[in-house]
């Protein structure tokens, strides 16, 4: 399963509370505010909302809000909640099932589909809003291509305990024997059932022995010395050794990493997002819950007039330090 935010167990119930609370002025003129009875002792709808509100109130009001304001900042959501709903789907076929993925949730403490398909489009939501106002022009594209842009390397590997044990597997497919099989017969790592296959990776997510033997390879070559690492010996099949293409034939992939690092970047990616809460005007009427999106406006990206003041701002400051430097310098 995709990865996914957790979500707070309490949001849901105190979405309830705090649907309640319009209803709870109308029923308490009828007497009928009250929503549980402990012997002669009852549990009011308002001290249920107060309780709620004490213990989760400013991240459940912060969700809300959040939510409304991404909501208001995407062209079509219906489209990004339909998509949410399709991937969920999808999701509960690969899994096997209803009754297979609702066990693989609660294991994994994400809720009930409906919450986890919540979270899906709030995924969508967030990743939709950020890719709308970040700069994809040609110009921001090469410099991320020339700068920041890491290929994907692919490989196979077979892990054993010893050099012994490495050089008679090499040994073994140099006489013909599927590297596939082989991997699957005597390979230690998690990987041995998939033939060694393992998922795509880029510069720093494996060791460095391991990632210099595939990139000093060509693709399809496998090591004919063992590589050692601190987890055993290694040998490897190198299947893409990550090798720059021009930017024309990549160009797809080069952009799905480049916004994948700006969702990853939390200060340029809140940024934003506390911006857009901010310029939505939001007003909280409960005082108790008045800095549930503090935090939220806290992150809240310049804009470029803002910035532009700011750098001038700055440039004279840095004008001034030097006049005064070489004021003092010509004094003495």
């Amino acid at each position: 399963m995709k990865k996914s935010l957790k979500k707070m167990a309490v949001i849901a119930a105190s979405l309830v509370a705090i649907g309640g609370v319009v209803y709870s002025s109308t029923a308490t003129a009828q007497n009928e505010g009250v929503i549980a009875t402990v012997g002669e002792q009852e549990i009011s709808q308002e001290e249920f909302y107060q309780e709620l509100k004490a213990v989760a109130g400013d991240v459940t009001l912060r969700t809300m809000i959040l939510e409304m304001v991404l909501e208001h900042s995407v062209p079509d959501a219906q489209a990004l909640r339909t998509s949410a709903e399709e991937e969920v789907s999808a999701q509960i076929d690969e899994a096997g099932g209803q009754e297979v993925f609702d066990q693989l949730l609660a294991y994994q403490q994400l809720g009930t589909t409906e919450d986890f398909t919540e979270q899906i489009y709030l995924r969508n939501l967030f990743q939709a809003v950020i890719e709308q106002n970040t700069d994809m022009s040609d110009a921001a594209i090469q410099n991320f291509y020339d700068n920041e842009y890491a290929p994907t390397m692919e490989a196979q590997h077979i892990l054993v305990e010893t050099e012994e044990e490495a050089l008679a597997v090499i040994e073994r497919i140099n006489n013909g024997e599927e590297f596939d099989a082989v991997a699957q017969e005597v390979s230690l790592d998690s990987s041995a059932s998939n033939g060694g296959l393992l998922s795509p990776f880029t510069t720093g997510q494996m060791v460095p022995e391991f990632e210099e033997a595939v990139v000093s390879q060509e693709n399809g070559e496998m090591t004919q010395v063992p590589v050692q690492s601190s987890y055993g010996y290694h040998v490897i099949r190198t299947i893409n050794n990550g090798t720059k293409a021009p930017l024309d034939e990549i160009r797809d992939d080069v952009e799905l990493q480049y916004i994948n690092s700006k969702l990853e970047d939390s200060a340029y990616a809140f940024g934003i997002i506390g911006r857009l809460v901010q310029d939505a005007n939001v007003q909280i009427n409960d005082e108790d819950l008045a800095t549930a999106i503090d935090d939220l406006l806290a992150m809240a990206a310049p804009t470029e007039e803002e910035a532009a003041t700011e750098e001038s701002a700055a440039t004279e400051e840095t004008v001034e330090a030097d006049a005064e430097s070489t004021t003092e310098e010509s004094a003495e």
